[in-house]
């Protein structure tokens, strides 16, 4: 078994084959059931380990007592997911499924009204209402009547399954299985020492998004510790009697919105990856951070860059150029000026404005010149304040594309809807929170 393929980091996975690092069969498990694998994939892992790795007792810890056998114990877990995903997928007189969508861990879209009689429709809902890019997770549940207690499931927008649990009186369903035991216990139950590469001062990440749009991006954090750097702490860990998965995790520095440093616990060490992109902005900080904590400047110099960049981020975002009374669109500013010579040449080769070129491309002004019905120059200089109307144009297309494709219309266009969320992404901002003219079609018709 590649073992390694199931530790989350591609970072840590590769250290851990570099270094030839053996866990044994209960640790493997632990690992498999810690990754982000489909249920299906780690049933598949979960087996093989039961058909070709010795039997062993599971340890104890602060939390759980020891199981004699670790291959009965994954086996139940095995036989109690598939059953409870049997029964979740199965229509029933007096059951209804509710969903939610979750993006990238956070709950974006929630509390959805609608209630459906099968697991299809509520999935087909869920798909049909946001796209893949908006929804990373669909969480349906399947209530029973009379509060008989409910099944929980996760997908991905494909419908791949994740996690299925039982809660309230759902013991019922399940007669010859104990369903309140511990059956999540190798999710994050169990201490497992997986090493890795970081050391202080390392600018880390934890990827999940892996198509993000501006300020939705990964956290970025520079190292200060992780638990298992103490070898005494480690080694408690590692007996049971103080801790449980839960505890792999590290302490970094972060960056906040207003561009001051603060401490904060990091998340799962065997999911941090090294931090493969250009810093800007406020999180420039960072790079002295970790310049800092590696020694390799002094803190007076570190205290003047903080003060710089803070400055400066104050100055682009809070200084208000833009208040009542003294608005200057951005063709203004200063270093917008054009010379006589840049000026020529962007008449000469259709080019783009300083505002402009840095968010879009010559092709995207001429979209939006020919959905407005202007020239180039003109889209630019409306594009000056940010955007404006014209985002709002743009979402308007992203809702008439969306309704085109539900309604199975002959006018949807695939690569206009494409193009204008591709401009809405490069301001930072969705089609969601603009008018939606359909919106009301839709609760008409319903």
């Amino acid at each position: 078994m590649d073992i390694y393929s199931f530790i989350n980091s591609r970072d840590v996975a590769a250290h851990c084959r570099e270094i030839n690092k053996t866990w044994n069969p209960f640790e493997m498990a632990a690992i498999i059931g810690r990754s982000n694998r489909t249920i299906a994939e780690k049933h598949t892992a979960w087996r093989e380990l039961i058909a070709d790795y010795p039997d062993m007792p599971t340890p104890n810890n602060m939390r759980y007592d020891s199981y004699d056998s670790l291959h009965k114990i994954l086996a139940e877990i095995i036989e109690y997911e598939e059953r409870a995903l049997a029964l979740f997928k199965m229509p029933e007189q007096g059951a209804v499924y509710v969903y939610d969508v979750r993006w990238y861990g956070e709950y974006k879209y929630t509390h959805n009204q609608s209630v459906f009689n099968s697991f299809e429709t509520a999935l087909a809902d869920a798909r049909d209402r946001w796209e893949q890019t908006e929804a990373s997770e669909i969480i349906i549940e399947k209530k029973f009547a009379e509060n008989k207690g409910e099944l929980e499931a996760r997908f991905d927008y494909d419908g791949n399954l994740y996690y299925v649990v039982n809660h309230g009186d759902c013991g019922g369903h399940f007669s010859d299985i104990d369903s309140n035991r511990e059956l999540d216990l190798f999710i994050e139950s169990f201490y497992i020492d997986i090493p890795v590469p970081f050391k202080r001062g390392d600018i880390l990440t934890i990827p999940t998004n892996p198509n993000p749009t501006p300020g939705e991006e990964d956290h970025i954090f520079v190292l200060d510790w992780i638990d298992r750097d103490d070898k005494e702490r480690l080694a408690r860990r590692l007996s049971g009697e103080f801790g449980d998965g839960t505890d792999m995790i590290g302490w970094g520095f972060f960056v906040c919105d207003d561009g001051i440093l603060y401490g904060d616990h990091t998340g799962y060490y065997d999911y941090f990856e090294y931090y493969r992109g250009k810093l800007e902005g406020k999180e420039t900080l960072l790079h002295y951070v970790s310049l800092y904590l590696k020694d390799e400047i002094s803190l007076p110099s570190l205290l003047t860059m903080q003060c710089r960049i803070i400055l400066q981020h104050q100055l682009d975002n809070d200084f208000p150029i833009q208040a009542h009374g003294c608005y200057i669109p951005e063709y203004h500013f200063a270093e917008n000026r054009l010379t006589p010579e840049e000026k020529e040449k962007i008449e000469q080769t259709n080019g783009l404005m300083p505002w402009v070129a840095d968010k879009l491309s010559i092709h995207q002004v001429e979209f939006l010149a020919k959905e407005i019905g202007s020239d180039t120059e003109s889209i630019q200089f409306k594009l000056s304040d940010g955007g404006g109307y014209l985002l709002g144009r743009c979402a308007g297309i992203v809702h008439d594309e969306n309704y085109y494709s539900k309604t199975n219309d002959t006018r949807f266009n695939y690569d206009r809807r494409a193009m204008a969320k591709m401009i809405l992404e490069s301001y930072g901002h969705t089609e969601n929170g603009w008018i939606d003219k359909h919106a009301e079609t839709d609760n008409d018709e319903a």
